[in-house]
């Protein structure tokens, strides 16, 4: 019997998965039909979106576990927009710096989202459909 924390974890691990196996053939197929600028700037913004989701994913799951405990809900916010304007200037830095494909780089940071949609639909389905069979 799993409880509803053990299907919450399978469900980000499912994501994180989806994601990953999404990139790498957004990175594999987009490097064979537009080229190598396509798949790096892919490859880039994956990386950057992927690795927003893991911190986000990890400060929601602290705050979860504090539920109950007085905490000044303010960090959460402060945290949250630092981030934001580390991955703008990080954005930045790696446009002036190198040659990014715009299509390319957000595909790349388009993954997760596409990976959340995707996987949060495909166990709505299952669930509502499982439960009629």
């Amino acid at each position: 019997m799993t409880t509803e924390s053990d299907d919450d974890f399978a469900l980000l691990r499912a994501v994180e998965q989806f994601s990953l196996l999404l990139l790498s053939l957004l990175a594999l197929g987009g490097g064979y039909l537009s080229g190598w600028r396509f798949a790096c700037s892919a490859l880039i913004g994956g990386a950057v979106s992927f690795s927003s989701f893991i911190v986000l994913k990890k400060t929601v799951l602290k705050i979860v576990s504090r539920i109950g405990a007085p905490q000044p809900t303010a960090g959460f916010a402060v945290k949250f927009y630092l981030h934001l304007l580390a991955l703008i200037v990080l954005l930045t830095a790696l446009s002036l710096t190198i040659k990014i494909h715009l299509l390319g780089l957000f595909a790349g940071l388009s993954v997760v989202m596409v990976s959340v949609v995707t996987v949060v639909l495909g166990r709505g389905l299952l669930e509502f459909f499982g439960k009629g069979a």
